[in-house]
C-alpha cells in the first residue's frame, strides 16, 4: 500500500444557510488518481474548497471530522471548472505568467508539457481571445509550475467539446506519470474510469459507494450508482 497523501475522516461540511454534507471518509495514496463522481450540486466542489482550506472564506464551515494532508498547503494545486472565470479578464496571458513569480525557464518547461510553447502564444492576448481548450491547458500549466504533490481538478472538462476533452485527459495521464496525486471531481463517468483506478460515488452530500472503478461499474450497489451508470453509453471494461 502506497503512503497516503490525503486522509479524510468523518467530515461534515456546510454553509450558514443550507444542509450539511457528509459524513465523508476516504483517502488518496501518493501518486494515485482518485475520482469523486456525482451529480451537479451534490457538494463535490464544497469538499474541494475545504481541502484547500478556503471554504471558510466562502461562508462555509467544517462542523466535525479531520483532514490529514501529508504535504504543505502550497503543494496543493486547484484546476477549476471554468477557466475563463478563473483568470483576470484585464490581465494578459503574459501578466498571468509573471504573477506566478517563477523563472521563465521553469514556466517555459511546464507550458511545453501542456502543449503551449511560448513561441506559439501571444503573451499580449487576453483570456477571452484564447479557445476554451487553450485556456484549460494554460490553467493546468499554471497549476503545475510549482510542482504540486496533490492536484484537485474540479470538473476540468465540462465546458469543452469532446476533442478538447481528449486533449485534457491526455495531459492528466501525463501528470500521473510524474507521481502527482490527483483528486478528479466529475459527473462524467467514462472520463473518471479512464483516468482513475478507484472512485467514490457522491450523492446528496454523502459517499454512497467507493472502491475499484471497474468493479463498481460492473456491480453497482447503490440505487443512485445504478441510475448513473445506466445513463452512460456502453463501456468496455478490462
Amino acid at each position: 500500500m502506497s503512503p497516503m497523501i490525503l486522509e479524510v475522516q468523518d467530515l461534515m461540511l456546510g454553509y450558514s444557510e443550507g444542509p450539511e454534507f457528509g459524513p465523508l471518509s476516504f483517502e488518496i495514496g501518493a501518486g494515485e488518481a482518485f475520482a469523486l463522481v456525482g451529480e451537479s450540486g451534490s457538494g463535490k466542489s464544497t469538499l474541494a474548497f475545504e481541502l484547500m482550506d478556503v471554504l471558510k472564506f466562502k461562508g462555509g464551515k467544517r462542523s466535525r471530522g479531520t483532514v490529514k494532508l501529508r504535504c504543505h498547503r502550497n503543494e496543493v494545486a486547484y484546476i477549476p471548472q471554468d477557466p475563463a472565470a478563473a483568470l483576470d479578464p484585464l490581465f494578459t496571458i503574459g501578466d498571468h505568467i509573471r504573477e506566478l513569480g517563477c523563472s521563465e525557464s521553469a514556466i517555459r518547461r511546464v507550458l511545453e508539457k501542456v502543449n503551449l510553447p511560448l513561441e506559439n502564444m501571444s503573451l499580449k492576448s487576453y483570456p477571452h481571445e484564447l479557445s476554451g481548450g487553450m485556456l484549460q491547458r494554460f490553467l493546468i500549466g499554471m497549476a503545475l509550475v510549482r510542482a504540486p504533490r496533490l492536484l484537485i481538478a474540479d470538473e476540468p472538462t465540462s465546458s469543452l467539446d469532446v476533442v478538447h476533452q481528449a486533449q485534457i485527459m491526455r495531459l492528466f495521464h501525463r501528470v500521473r506519470t510524474e507521481a502527482i496525486s490527483i483528486l478528479y471531481i466529475t459527473h462524467n463517468v467514462p472520463l473518471a474510469m479512464d483516468l482513475c483506478p478507484r472512485m467514490a460515488v457522491f450523492y446528496q452530500g454523502r459517499i454512497v459507494e467507493m472502491g475499484s472503478s471497474p468493479e463498481i461499474y460492473r456491480d453497482p450497489q447503490h440505487e443512485f450508482t445504478k441510475r448513473l451508470f445506466r445513463a452512460v453509453p456502453s463501456l468496455e471494461v478490462s
